[in-house]
Protein backbone atom coordinates (compact mmCIF):
# COMPACT_ATOMS: atom_id res chain seq x y z
CA UNK A 1 0.00 0.00 0.00
CA UNK A 2 1.28 3.48 -0.89
CA UNK A 3 1.83 6.06 1.84
CA UNK A 4 -0.90 8.17 0.29
CA UNK A 5 -4.22 6.48 -0.54
CA UNK A 6 -6.64 8.33 -2.83
CA UNK A 7 -10.29 8.07 -1.75
CA UNK A 8 -13.54 8.15 -3.69
CA UNK A 9 -14.90 11.51 -2.56
CA UNK A 10 -18.34 10.93 -4.05
CA UNK A 11 -18.78 7.63 -2.18
CA UNK A 12 -17.63 9.34 1.01
CA UNK A 13 -20.09 12.20 0.46
CA UNK A 14 -22.99 9.75 0.22
CA UNK A 15 -22.39 8.36 3.73
CA UNK A 16 -20.63 11.33 5.36
CA UNK A 17 -23.69 12.64 7.19
CA UNK A 18 -24.76 9.26 8.56
CA UNK A 19 -21.17 8.38 9.46
CA UNK A 20 -20.82 11.66 11.35
CA UNK A 21 -24.05 11.00 13.26
CA UNK A 22 -22.95 7.50 14.29
CA UNK A 23 -19.54 8.76 15.39
CA UNK A 24 -21.11 11.60 17.37
CA UNK A 25 -23.52 9.15 18.99
CA UNK A 26 -20.60 6.93 20.05
CA UNK A 27 -18.82 10.00 21.45
CA UNK A 28 -21.88 11.09 23.44
CA UNK A 29 -22.40 7.59 24.84
CA UNK A 30 -18.74 7.35 25.89
CA UNK A 31 -18.86 10.76 27.59
CA UNK A 32 -21.94 9.61 29.52
CA UNK A 33 -20.09 6.42 30.51
CA UNK A 34 -17.25 8.51 31.97
CA UNK A 35 -19.68 9.88 34.55
CA UNK A 36 -21.65 6.62 34.97
CA UNK A 37 -18.95 3.95 34.96
CA UNK A 38 -21.20 1.37 36.59
CA UNK A 39 -23.41 1.38 33.46
CA UNK A 40 -21.56 -1.04 31.18
CA UNK A 41 -24.51 -1.00 28.77
CA UNK A 42 -23.31 2.43 27.63
CA UNK A 43 -19.92 1.00 26.72
CA UNK A 44 -21.59 -1.89 24.88
CA UNK A 45 -23.55 0.63 22.78
CA UNK A 46 -20.33 2.56 22.16
CA UNK A 47 -18.66 -0.65 20.92
CA UNK A 48 -21.57 -1.34 18.54
CA UNK A 49 -21.39 2.18 17.10
CA UNK A 50 -17.62 1.95 16.65
CA UNK A 51 -18.01 -1.39 14.87
CA UNK A 52 -20.38 0.30 12.40
CA UNK A 53 -17.99 3.24 11.94
CA UNK A 54 -15.02 0.93 11.33
CA UNK A 55 -16.95 -1.21 8.84
CA UNK A 56 -18.10 1.84 6.89
CA UNK A 57 -14.57 3.25 6.74
CA UNK A 58 -13.20 -0.08 5.48
CA UNK A 59 -15.84 -0.13 2.72
CA UNK A 60 -14.80 3.41 1.79
CA UNK A 61 -11.17 2.23 1.75
CA UNK A 62 -9.89 4.77 4.29
CA UNK A 63 -7.42 2.41 6.02
CA UNK A 64 -5.95 4.78 8.63
CA UNK A 65 -9.31 5.91 10.03
CA UNK A 66 -10.73 2.36 9.80
CA UNK A 67 -7.84 0.95 11.85
CA UNK A 68 -8.24 3.71 14.43
CA UNK A 69 -11.97 2.97 14.82
CA UNK A 70 -11.26 -0.78 15.06
CA UNK A 71 -8.68 -0.27 17.83
CA UNK A 72 -11.12 1.97 19.74
CA UNK A 73 -13.72 -0.80 19.53
CA UNK A 74 -11.12 -3.36 20.63
CA UNK A 75 -10.24 -1.28 23.70
CA UNK A 76 -13.94 -0.92 24.57
CA UNK A 77 -14.26 -4.71 24.31
CA UNK A 78 -11.22 -5.18 26.55
CA UNK A 79 -12.68 -2.85 29.21
CA UNK A 80 -16.05 -4.64 29.09
CA UNK A 81 -14.45 -8.04 29.72
CA UNK A 82 -12.02 -6.89 32.39
CA UNK A 83 -12.68 -8.04 35.96
CA UNK A 84 -10.70 -5.17 37.45
CA UNK A 85 -11.42 -1.46 37.80
CA UNK A 86 -10.96 0.43 34.56
CA UNK A 87 -7.51 2.08 34.51
CA UNK A 88 -7.60 5.82 33.84
CA UNK A 89 -4.99 5.32 31.13
CA UNK A 90 -7.43 3.30 29.02
CA UNK A 91 -10.19 5.88 29.35
CA UNK A 92 -7.73 8.69 28.54
CA UNK A 93 -6.59 6.83 25.42
CA UNK A 94 -10.20 6.44 24.27
CA UNK A 95 -10.98 10.10 25.03
CA UNK A 96 -8.02 11.18 22.91
CA UNK A 97 -9.09 8.88 20.07
CA UNK A 98 -12.64 10.28 20.08
CA UNK A 99 -11.04 13.72 19.67
CA UNK A 100 -8.74 12.54 16.86
CA UNK A 101 -11.13 10.54 14.62
CA UNK A 102 -13.42 13.38 13.42
CA UNK A 103 -10.40 15.58 12.73
CA UNK A 104 -8.72 12.73 10.88
CA UNK A 105 -11.80 12.35 8.68
CA UNK A 106 -11.87 16.09 8.02
CA UNK A 107 -8.22 15.86 6.98
CA UNK A 108 -8.99 12.98 4.60
CA UNK A 109 -11.98 14.80 3.13
CA UNK A 110 -10.11 18.09 2.63
CA UNK A 111 -7.19 16.41 0.82
CA UNK A 112 -9.20 13.68 -0.93
CA UNK A 113 -6.67 11.12 0.33
CA UNK A 114 -5.64 9.17 3.41
CA UNK A 115 -2.11 8.96 4.82
CA UNK A 116 -2.55 5.89 7.09
CA UNK A 117 0.81 6.38 8.78
CA UNK A 118 -0.60 9.53 10.41
CA UNK A 119 -3.03 7.36 12.38
CA UNK A 120 -0.44 4.83 13.52
CA UNK A 121 0.84 6.71 16.58
CA UNK A 122 -2.75 7.12 17.86
CA UNK A 123 -3.46 3.45 17.11
CA UNK A 124 -0.42 2.40 19.14
CA UNK A 125 -1.53 4.55 22.08
CA UNK A 126 -4.79 2.57 22.12
CA UNK A 127 -2.98 -0.76 21.81
CA UNK A 128 -0.51 0.12 24.55
CA UNK A 129 -3.39 1.05 26.87
CA UNK A 130 -4.49 -2.60 27.08
CA UNK A 131 -1.16 -4.34 26.62
CA UNK A 132 -1.26 -5.14 22.89
CA UNK A 133 1.84 -5.33 20.72
CA UNK A 134 2.58 -2.04 18.98
CA UNK A 135 2.26 -1.93 15.20
CA UNK A 136 5.41 -1.16 13.18
CA UNK A 137 5.80 1.87 10.92
CA UNK A 138 5.81 -0.53 7.96
CA UNK A 139 2.37 -1.95 8.91
CA UNK A 140 0.65 -0.43 5.88
CA UNK A 141 3.62 -1.02 3.56
CA UNK A 142 3.25 -3.98 1.19
CA UNK A 143 6.56 -3.42 -0.62
CA UNK A 144 9.07 -6.28 -0.44
CA UNK A 145 12.58 -4.87 -0.04
CA UNK A 146 15.75 -6.94 -0.49
CA UNK A 147 17.78 -7.34 2.70
CA UNK A 148 20.95 -5.27 2.54
CA UNK A 149 22.74 -7.61 4.97
CA UNK A 150 22.06 -10.64 2.76
CA UNK A 151 22.40 -9.36 -0.79
CA UNK A 152 25.10 -6.70 -0.71
CA UNK A 153 28.84 -7.08 -1.14
CA UNK A 154 29.54 -3.68 0.43
CA UNK A 155 32.31 -3.63 3.01
CA UNK A 156 33.76 -0.83 5.14
CA UNK A 157 37.38 0.22 5.12
CA UNK A 158 38.05 -0.12 8.84
CA UNK A 159 40.34 -1.81 11.32
CA UNK A 160 38.54 -4.96 12.39
CA UNK A 161 39.30 -6.70 15.67
CA UNK A 162 39.25 -10.34 16.72
CA UNK A 163 39.70 -12.52 19.74
CA UNK A 164 40.10 -10.90 23.14
CA UNK A 165 40.39 -7.40 21.66
CA UNK A 166 37.03 -7.74 19.92
CA UNK A 167 35.37 -9.19 23.04
CA UNK A 168 36.69 -6.33 25.19
CA UNK A 169 35.48 -3.67 22.77
CA UNK A 170 32.11 -5.34 22.32
CA UNK A 171 31.50 -5.19 26.09
CA UNK A 172 32.35 -1.46 26.18
CA UNK A 173 30.16 -0.81 23.17
CA UNK A 174 27.26 -2.75 24.69
CA UNK A 175 27.59 -0.83 27.96
CA UNK A 176 27.63 2.53 26.13
CA UNK A 177 24.58 1.58 24.04
CA UNK A 178 22.66 0.26 27.05
CA UNK A 179 23.39 3.43 29.01
CA UNK A 180 21.99 5.56 26.20
CA UNK A 181 18.97 3.27 25.72
CA UNK A 182 18.11 3.34 29.43
CA UNK A 183 18.17 7.15 29.42
CA UNK A 184 16.10 7.18 26.23
CA UNK A 185 13.42 4.94 27.73
CA UNK A 186 13.27 7.28 30.72
CA UNK A 187 12.98 10.31 28.38
CA UNK A 188 16.02 11.87 30.07
CA UNK A 189 18.10 14.21 27.86
CA UNK A 190 16.97 12.40 24.71
CA UNK A 191 19.39 14.07 22.23
CA UNK A 192 22.37 13.10 24.41
CA UNK A 193 21.19 9.49 24.74
CA UNK A 194 20.70 9.18 20.98
CA UNK A 195 24.20 10.51 20.43
CA UNK A 196 25.64 7.93 22.86
CA UNK A 197 23.79 5.11 21.10
CA UNK A 198 24.90 6.36 17.70
CA UNK A 199 28.56 6.47 18.80
CA UNK A 200 28.28 2.93 20.16
CA UNK A 201 26.86 1.51 16.92
CA UNK A 202 29.43 3.36 14.84
CA UNK A 203 32.25 1.83 16.87
CA UNK A 204 30.63 -1.58 16.58
CA UNK A 205 30.33 -1.60 12.78
CA UNK A 206 33.93 -0.39 12.51
CA UNK A 207 35.44 -3.16 14.62
CA UNK A 208 33.61 -6.26 13.31
CA UNK A 209 34.55 -8.22 10.23
CA UNK A 210 32.99 -7.38 6.81
CA UNK A 211 29.87 -9.32 5.92
CA UNK A 212 26.17 -9.52 6.78
CA UNK A 213 26.69 -8.45 10.43
CA UNK A 214 28.65 -5.36 9.46
CA UNK A 215 26.06 -4.39 6.84
CA UNK A 216 23.22 -4.84 9.34
CA UNK A 217 24.92 -2.50 11.81
CA UNK A 218 25.61 -0.09 8.97
CA UNK A 219 21.84 0.22 8.48
CA UNK A 220 21.37 0.64 12.23
CA UNK A 221 24.05 3.35 12.28
CA UNK A 222 22.28 5.24 9.48
CA UNK A 223 18.94 5.12 11.35
CA UNK A 224 20.46 6.41 14.58
CA UNK A 225 22.19 9.22 12.68
CA UNK A 226 18.76 10.14 11.24
CA UNK A 227 17.34 10.30 14.78
CA UNK A 228 20.27 12.42 15.99
CA UNK A 229 19.70 14.88 13.11
CA UNK A 230 15.93 15.09 13.72
CA UNK A 231 15.11 13.26 10.51
CA UNK A 232 12.87 10.87 12.45
CA UNK A 233 10.44 11.55 15.30
CA UNK A 234 10.88 9.39 18.39
CA UNK A 235 7.78 7.53 19.59
CA UNK A 236 6.92 4.43 21.63
CA UNK A 237 7.24 1.96 18.78
CA UNK A 238 10.52 3.40 17.56
CA UNK A 239 11.94 3.15 21.06
CA UNK A 240 11.11 -0.56 20.89
CA UNK A 241 12.91 -0.80 17.55
CA UNK A 242 16.02 0.71 19.15
CA UNK A 243 15.60 -1.66 22.09
CA UNK A 244 15.57 -4.48 19.53
CA UNK A 245 19.06 -3.40 18.49
CA UNK A 246 20.18 -3.95 22.08
CA UNK A 247 18.94 -7.55 21.82
CA UNK A 248 20.96 -8.03 18.63
CA UNK A 249 23.97 -6.54 20.37
CA UNK A 250 23.68 -9.00 23.27
CA UNK A 251 23.45 -11.83 20.77
CA UNK A 252 26.65 -10.57 19.10
CA UNK A 253 28.38 -10.61 22.50
CA UNK A 254 27.44 -14.28 22.89
CA UNK A 255 28.62 -14.97 19.33
CA UNK A 256 25.09 -15.61 18.10
CA UNK A 257 25.31 -14.32 14.53
CA UNK A 258 21.70 -14.86 13.40
CA UNK A 259 20.25 -11.53 12.29
CA UNK A 260 16.70 -10.35 12.97
CA UNK A 261 15.48 -9.86 9.41
CA UNK A 262 12.14 -8.36 10.52
CA UNK A 263 14.05 -5.74 12.50
CA UNK A 264 16.24 -5.02 9.48
CA UNK A 265 13.17 -4.50 7.27
CA UNK A 266 11.80 -2.02 9.81
CA UNK A 267 15.12 -0.17 9.93
CA UNK A 268 15.15 0.07 6.14
CA UNK A 269 11.60 1.43 6.16
CA UNK A 270 12.56 4.06 8.74
CA UNK A 271 15.43 5.14 6.50
CA UNK A 272 13.01 5.57 3.60
CA UNK A 273 10.78 7.71 5.84
CA UNK A 274 13.61 9.86 7.19
CA UNK A 275 13.72 13.52 6.18
CA UNK A 276 17.50 13.53 6.81
CA UNK A 277 19.58 12.25 3.89
CA UNK A 278 22.99 13.68 4.75
CA UNK A 279 26.15 12.08 6.12
CA UNK A 280 26.30 8.33 6.57
CA UNK A 281 22.50 8.08 6.31
CA UNK A 282 22.52 9.31 2.72
CA UNK A 283 25.47 7.08 1.76
CA UNK A 284 23.85 3.96 3.22
CA UNK A 285 20.56 4.70 1.49
CA UNK A 286 22.40 5.00 -1.79
CA UNK A 287 24.39 1.75 -1.55
CA UNK A 288 21.44 -0.16 -0.05
CA UNK A 289 19.12 1.24 -2.76
CA UNK A 290 16.66 2.55 -0.20
CA UNK A 291 14.68 5.31 -1.90
CA UNK A 292 13.04 8.21 -0.02
CA UNK A 293 9.31 7.81 0.56
CA UNK A 294 6.88 10.11 -1.27
CA UNK A 295 6.07 11.74 2.11
CA UNK A 296 8.80 11.92 4.75
CA UNK A 297 8.51 11.73 8.51
CA UNK A 298 8.85 15.49 9.02
CA UNK A 299 5.96 16.16 6.63
CA UNK A 300 3.81 13.52 8.34
CA UNK A 301 4.47 15.10 11.76
CA UNK A 302 3.62 18.54 10.38
CA UNK A 303 0.38 17.26 8.82
CA UNK A 304 -0.56 15.50 12.06
CA UNK A 305 -0.14 18.73 14.03
CA UNK A 306 -2.22 20.56 11.45
CA UNK A 307 -4.88 17.85 11.62
CA UNK A 308 -5.13 18.13 15.41
CA UNK A 309 -5.65 21.89 15.25
CA UNK A 310 -8.99 23.60 14.81
CA UNK A 311 -11.76 21.47 13.28
CA UNK A 312 -12.97 22.30 9.77
CA UNK A 313 -16.36 23.50 10.99
CA UNK A 314 -14.66 25.86 13.45
CA UNK A 315 -12.17 27.06 10.83
CA UNK A 316 -14.95 27.59 8.28
CA UNK A 317 -16.93 29.66 10.79
CA UNK A 318 -13.87 31.72 11.72
CA UNK A 319 -12.95 32.25 8.06
CA UNK A 320 -16.44 33.51 7.24
CA UNK A 321 -16.30 35.99 10.13
CA UNK A 322 -12.80 37.06 9.17
CA UNK A 323 -13.77 37.61 5.54
CA UNK A 324 -16.56 39.87 6.81
CA UNK A 325 -13.98 41.91 8.74
CA UNK A 326 -11.74 42.14 5.68
CA UNK A 327 -14.66 43.34 3.54
CA UNK A 328 -15.35 45.98 6.20
CA UNK A 329 -11.68 47.02 6.02
CA UNK A 330 -11.96 47.33 2.23
CA UNK A 331 -15.03 49.56 2.60
CA UNK A 332 -13.23 51.83 5.09
CA UNK A 333 -10.18 51.95 2.80
CA UNK A 334 -12.39 52.92 -0.14
CA UNK A 335 -13.87 55.80 1.87
CA UNK A 336 -10.38 56.98 2.80
CA UNK A 337 -9.35 56.97 -0.84
CA UNK A 338 -12.48 58.91 -1.85
CA UNK A 339 -12.43 61.54 0.92
CA UNK A 340 -8.64 61.87 1.09
CA UNK A 341 -8.93 62.48 4.85
CA UNK A 342 -6.09 61.34 7.07
CA UNK A 343 -7.49 62.35 10.45
CA UNK A 344 -6.71 60.04 13.35
CA UNK A 345 -10.39 59.17 13.83
CA UNK A 346 -10.53 58.09 10.17
CA UNK A 347 -7.44 55.86 10.15
CA UNK A 348 -7.39 54.41 13.70
CA UNK A 349 -10.49 52.19 13.18
CA UNK A 350 -8.90 50.66 10.06
CA UNK A 351 -5.66 50.00 11.94
CA UNK A 352 -7.67 48.27 14.70
CA UNK A 353 -9.43 46.03 12.15
CA UNK A 354 -6.12 45.08 10.53
CA UNK A 355 -4.53 44.17 13.87
CA UNK A 356 -7.55 42.18 14.99
CA UNK A 357 -7.61 40.30 11.67
CA UNK A 358 -3.86 39.62 12.01
CA UNK A 359 -4.43 38.04 15.44
CA UNK A 360 -7.10 35.74 14.01
CA UNK A 361 -4.82 34.79 11.10
CA UNK A 362 -2.15 33.75 13.60
CA UNK A 363 -4.68 31.47 15.32
CA UNK A 364 -5.46 29.99 11.90
CA UNK A 365 -1.74 29.27 11.45
CA UNK A 366 -1.31 31.82 8.64
CA UNK A 367 1.65 33.88 9.95
CA UNK A 368 2.60 35.28 6.53
CA UNK A 369 -0.82 36.92 6.15
CA UNK A 370 -0.80 38.13 9.76
CA UNK A 371 2.64 39.70 9.30
CA UNK A 372 1.53 41.44 6.11
CA UNK A 373 -1.50 43.04 7.81
CA UNK A 374 0.62 44.15 10.78
CA UNK A 375 3.10 45.79 8.39
CA UNK A 376 0.27 47.67 6.68
CA UNK A 377 -1.05 48.74 10.09
CA UNK A 378 2.33 50.31 10.86
CA UNK A 379 2.34 52.07 7.48
CA UNK A 380 -1.18 53.42 8.07
CA UNK A 381 -0.15 54.74 11.47
CA UNK A 382 2.53 56.77 9.70
CA UNK A 383 -0.04 58.24 7.28
CA UNK A 384 -2.03 60.04 9.99
CA UNK A 385 -2.12 63.76 9.16
CA UNK A 386 -0.39 63.34 5.79
CA UNK A 387 -1.62 64.10 2.28
CA UNK A 388 -3.20 60.83 1.07
CA UNK A 389 -3.06 61.95 -2.56
CA UNK A 390 0.71 61.49 -2.40
CA UNK A 391 0.34 58.15 -0.58
CA UNK A 392 -2.07 56.55 -3.03
CA UNK A 393 0.41 53.76 -3.75
CA UNK A 394 0.36 52.65 -0.10
CA UNK A 395 -3.43 52.49 -0.11
CA UNK A 396 -3.46 50.51 -3.36
CA UNK A 397 -0.94 48.02 -1.92
CA UNK A 398 -3.18 47.50 1.11
CA UNK A 399 -6.23 47.05 -1.13
CA UNK A 400 -4.39 44.37 -3.16
CA UNK A 401 -3.31 42.61 0.04
CA UNK A 402 -6.86 42.57 1.42
CA UNK A 403 -8.21 41.20 -1.86
CA UNK A 404 -5.53 38.50 -1.98
CA UNK A 405 -6.07 37.40 1.62
CA UNK A 406 -9.85 37.35 1.14
CA UNK A 407 -9.49 35.24 -1.99
CA UNK A 408 -7.03 32.85 -0.33
CA UNK A 409 -9.35 32.36 2.65
CA UNK A 410 -12.18 31.59 0.24
CA UNK A 411 -10.00 28.94 -1.41
CA UNK A 412 -9.14 27.43 1.99
CA UNK A 413 -12.83 27.30 2.82
CA UNK A 414 -13.46 25.54 -0.47
CA UNK A 415 -10.64 23.12 0.48
CA UNK A 416 -8.75 24.03 -2.67
CA UNK A 417 -5.80 25.45 -0.72
CA UNK A 418 -3.95 24.09 2.31
CA UNK A 419 -2.15 26.18 4.91
CA UNK A 420 1.22 24.91 3.71
CA UNK A 421 0.43 26.31 0.23
CA UNK A 422 0.52 29.82 1.72
CA UNK A 423 3.96 29.79 3.30
CA UNK A 424 6.59 31.20 0.95
CA UNK A 425 4.58 33.18 -1.62
CA UNK A 426 6.29 34.39 -4.78
CA UNK A 427 4.66 36.95 -7.08
CA UNK A 428 3.89 34.17 -9.57
CA UNK A 429 2.31 32.06 -6.84
CA UNK A 430 0.17 34.97 -5.64
CA UNK A 431 -1.03 35.62 -9.20
CA UNK A 432 -1.87 31.93 -9.65
CA UNK A 433 -3.87 31.83 -6.39
CA UNK A 434 -5.75 35.03 -7.30
CA UNK A 435 -6.55 33.72 -10.78
CA UNK A 436 -7.69 30.37 -9.40
CA UNK A 437 -9.92 32.14 -6.87
CA UNK A 438 -11.55 34.27 -9.59
CA UNK A 439 -12.11 31.13 -11.65
CA UNK A 440 -13.62 29.37 -8.62
CA UNK A 441 -15.94 32.32 -7.96
CA UNK A 442 -17.12 32.28 -11.58
CA UNK A 443 -17.49 28.51 -11.46
CA UNK A 444 -19.60 28.77 -8.30
CA UNK A 445 -21.93 31.25 -9.98
CA UNK A 446 -22.28 28.99 -13.04
CA UNK A 447 -22.99 25.96 -10.82
CA UNK A 448 -25.59 27.89 -8.83
CA UNK A 449 -27.36 29.20 -11.93
CA UNK A 450 -27.24 25.82 -13.66
CA UNK A 451 -28.65 24.06 -10.60
CA UNK A 452 -31.51 26.55 -10.51
CA UNK A 453 -32.18 25.96 -14.24
CA UNK A 454 -32.25 22.16 -13.82
CA UNK A 455 -34.71 22.65 -10.95
CA UNK A 456 -36.92 24.69 -13.29
CA UNK A 457 -36.84 21.89 -15.87
CA UNK A 458 -37.98 19.36 -13.25
CA UNK A 459 -40.80 21.63 -12.07
CA UNK A 460 -41.92 22.31 -15.66
CA UNK A 461 -42.14 18.57 -16.36
CA UNK A 462 -44.25 18.03 -13.23
CA UNK A 463 -46.51 20.99 -14.09
CA UNK A 464 -47.01 19.69 -17.65
CA UNK A 465 -48.14 16.26 -16.45
CA UNK A 466 -50.32 17.62 -13.63
CA UNK A 467 -52.04 20.12 -15.99
CA UNK A 468 -53.26 17.32 -18.25
CA UNK A 469 -50.51 17.99 -20.82
CA UNK A 470 -50.73 21.77 -21.23
CA UNK A 471 -47.78 22.38 -23.61
CA UNK A 472 -47.29 25.96 -22.40
CA UNK A 473 -45.42 24.55 -19.38
CA UNK A 474 -42.71 22.93 -21.49
CA UNK A 475 -42.54 25.15 -24.58
CA UNK A 476 -39.39 26.99 -23.40
CA UNK A 477 -37.54 23.91 -22.11
CA UNK A 478 -35.45 23.35 -25.28
CA UNK A 479 -34.06 26.90 -25.02
CA UNK A 480 -33.52 26.55 -21.26
CA UNK A 481 -31.66 23.25 -21.61
CA UNK A 482 -29.56 24.67 -24.43
CA UNK A 483 -28.52 27.66 -22.31
CA UNK A 484 -27.53 25.31 -19.48
CA UNK A 485 -25.53 23.27 -21.97
CA UNK A 486 -23.56 26.40 -22.89
CA UNK A 487 -22.79 27.05 -19.20
CA UNK A 488 -21.63 23.46 -18.78
CA UNK A 489 -18.94 23.94 -21.43
CA UNK A 490 -17.33 26.49 -19.09
CA UNK A 491 -16.98 23.88 -16.32
CA UNK A 492 -14.75 21.56 -18.31
CA UNK A 493 -16.79 18.45 -17.47
CA UNK A 494 -17.03 16.63 -20.79
CA UNK A 495 -20.09 14.51 -20.00
CA UNK A 496 -22.34 17.41 -18.92
CA UNK A 497 -22.67 19.19 -22.31
CA UNK A 498 -23.09 15.84 -24.06
CA UNK A 499 -25.89 14.69 -21.75
CA UNK A 500 -27.61 18.09 -21.80
CA UNK A 501 -27.31 18.21 -25.60
CA UNK A 502 -29.16 14.90 -25.81
CA UNK A 503 -31.85 16.24 -23.46
CA UNK A 504 -32.21 19.38 -25.63
CA UNK A 505 -32.63 17.32 -28.82
CA UNK A 506 -35.26 15.13 -27.18
CA UNK A 507 -37.17 18.11 -25.81
CA UNK A 508 -37.22 19.88 -29.19
CA UNK A 509 -38.71 16.84 -30.91
CA UNK A 510 -41.09 16.31 -27.97
CA UNK A 511 -42.45 19.89 -28.12
CA UNK A 512 -42.84 19.70 -31.93
CA UNK A 513 -44.61 16.30 -32.04
CA UNK A 514 -48.04 16.13 -33.70
CA UNK A 515 -50.14 14.39 -31.04
CA UNK A 516 -50.12 13.59 -27.37
CA UNK A 517 -49.76 9.99 -26.20
CA UNK A 518 -50.30 10.21 -22.43
CA UNK A 519 -48.77 6.84 -21.45
CA UNK A 520 -45.67 7.11 -23.65
CA UNK A 521 -45.22 10.84 -22.92
CA UNK A 522 -45.28 10.35 -19.15
CA UNK A 523 -42.80 7.49 -19.43
CA UNK A 524 -40.44 9.56 -21.60
CA UNK A 525 -40.64 12.60 -19.35
CA UNK A 526 -39.97 10.49 -16.25
CA UNK A 527 -36.86 9.15 -17.97
CA UNK A 528 -35.82 12.75 -18.71
CA UNK A 529 -36.50 13.65 -15.06
CA UNK A 530 -34.15 10.82 -14.00
CA UNK A 531 -31.42 12.44 -16.10
CA UNK A 532 -32.14 15.85 -14.53
CA UNK A 533 -31.94 14.40 -11.00
CA UNK A 534 -28.59 12.80 -11.85
CA UNK A 535 -27.25 16.12 -13.20
CA UNK A 536 -28.65 18.01 -10.20
CA UNK A 537 -26.94 15.64 -7.76
CA UNK A 538 -23.66 15.99 -9.65
CA UNK A 539 -23.92 19.80 -9.53
CA UNK A 540 -24.69 19.70 -5.80
CA UNK A 541 -21.52 17.70 -5.18
CA UNK A 542 -19.54 20.01 -7.44
CA UNK A 543 -20.84 23.11 -5.67
CA UNK A 544 -20.29 21.76 -2.18
CA UNK A 545 -16.84 20.26 -2.62
CA UNK A 546 -15.68 21.63 -6.00
CA UNK A 547 -14.98 18.07 -7.05
CA UNK A 548 -17.38 15.31 -8.06
CA UNK A 549 -17.15 11.82 -9.48
CA UNK A 550 -18.35 11.80 -13.09
CA UNK A 551 -19.72 8.30 -12.52
CA UNK A 552 -22.66 10.05 -10.84
CA UNK A 553 -23.71 11.06 -14.37
CA UNK A 554 -24.08 7.42 -15.48
CA UNK A 555 -27.84 7.53 -14.73
CA UNK A 556 -28.15 10.65 -16.91
CA UNK A 557 -26.19 9.02 -19.75
CA UNK A 558 -28.32 5.87 -19.61
CA UNK A 559 -31.53 7.92 -19.53
CA UNK A 560 -30.55 10.02 -22.55
CA UNK A 561 -29.45 6.88 -24.45
CA UNK A 562 -32.88 5.39 -23.75
CA UNK A 563 -34.64 8.53 -25.03
CA UNK A 564 -32.51 8.52 -28.19
CA UNK A 565 -33.26 4.85 -28.93
CA UNK A 566 -35.76 4.27 -31.75
CA UNK A 567 -39.20 3.12 -30.57
CA UNK A 568 -39.70 -0.61 -30.56
CA UNK A 569 -42.02 -1.92 -33.28
CA UNK A 570 -44.30 -4.81 -32.49
CA UNK A 571 -44.68 -7.39 -35.29
CA UNK A 572 -47.99 -9.15 -35.68
CA UNK A 573 -47.93 -12.77 -36.66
Amino acid sequence: MALKVEINTSSYAVVAEELGKTLQQATNVFETFLSERHNLGLLEQCEIDLRQVGGTLRLLQIPGAALLADEMRSLCHSILHSTEAVPEGQLNALSTAFFVVPRYLEFVQSRHSDIPLMALSHVNELRAAHGQLLLPDSYFDSTTRPLFSRDSNIRLRSSTLSGADLERDLKRIAHLFQTGLLGLLRDAQVPLQLTLMSRAIRRLRNCIEPGPQQRFWLIADAVLEAFVNNGLELNSHRKKVLAGLEGQLRGRLKNRLTLNEVLEQELSYLLALSSYHGGMTGKVMKVAKIYPAEINDEQICSLRKLMLGLSYDTVSSVINELRGELRHAKDVLELLAQHQRSDEEEIRPLIAVLKQSADILMVLNLPAFAGSLNEHAVVLDGLIGRDLVKERGQLEDLAETLLFIDGSLAQIDRRKLNYEDLGDLTIERRDAISSDNQLSEARSIVIEESTAAIGMVKRAISAYIESDFDSSHISNLPQLLNSVRGAFYMMGVAKLPEVTGGATEFMRSFVDRNKVNPIEDVQSLETLADAMISIEYFLTELGRRHIADERILQVAEDSIALLRAPPSVSVQQ
